[in-house]
């Protein structure tokens, strides 16, 4: 009896310490090979230059950037929130990729609002944020709209930003100062 305690104390804790790492921006290995993400997104290919609508699908889409300093096109692959953060709810949100000469240049993960906002409303990312990386104040007249933390060598970027037309765009990413330019591409052709 004390056995089967042990290896089922054993296989829950296990269990509890993966659950923990769902999610884990800090477990990204910026500047690692492109195959670090594929358990995110799947596999990743050079060629990937499509777009699929499917339900569930992965969106994957190659676009030169142009920037200087990156050297490379930079690849821009979305996929679910399930896919990296099965267990905790941010509402509606996707989760993107940056890859750049086959490297992973940062994740990042995008609230997707409503009209009204509702998701931003719901405070689950910007919970998750204060919960991860530090106290903010996204209400404060001092708020400058983004908030940047320096962590283990990653650079976690934070953004909330009320938009002229009154949509919030909010999200979280984990980058470092090197790849950091990459999260200007707009994803636009």
């Amino acid at each position: 009896m004390k056995k089967f305690f042990f290896i089922f104390l054993l296989v829950f804790s296990l269990l509890r310490v993966q659950n923990l790492w769902a999610c884990d921006l800090l477990s990204i290995e910026i500047g690692s090979d492109k195959s670090t993400i594929e358990n995110i997104f799947g596999n990743i290919d050079d060629q990937s230059t499509y777009v699929t609508n499917q339900p569930g699908g992965t969106t994957s889409r190659s676009k030169s950037s142009g920037l200087e300093g990156i050297g490379g096109p930079v690849s821009v692959h979305v996929t679910e929130k399930k896919a990296f953060c099965a267990d905790i709810d941010f509402g509606e949100v996707i989760i993107k990729g940056y890859v750049v000469n086959n490297r992973v240049a940062a994740v990042e993960i995008e609230v997707q609002n409503g009209p009204n906002n509702d998701q931003s409303k719901e405070g689950l990312l910007n919970q998750y944020v204060q919960t991860n990386f530090g106290q903010i104040d996204t209400e404060s007249n001092q708020w400058g709209g983004y908030k940047f933390w320096d962590i283990a060598g990653k650079q976690i970027y934070y953004y909330k930003i009320k938009s002229n037309s009154g949509e919030i765009i909010e999200g979280v990413a984990v980058t470092s100062p090197q790849y950091f330019e990459v999260l200007m591409e707009d994803g636009s052709e």
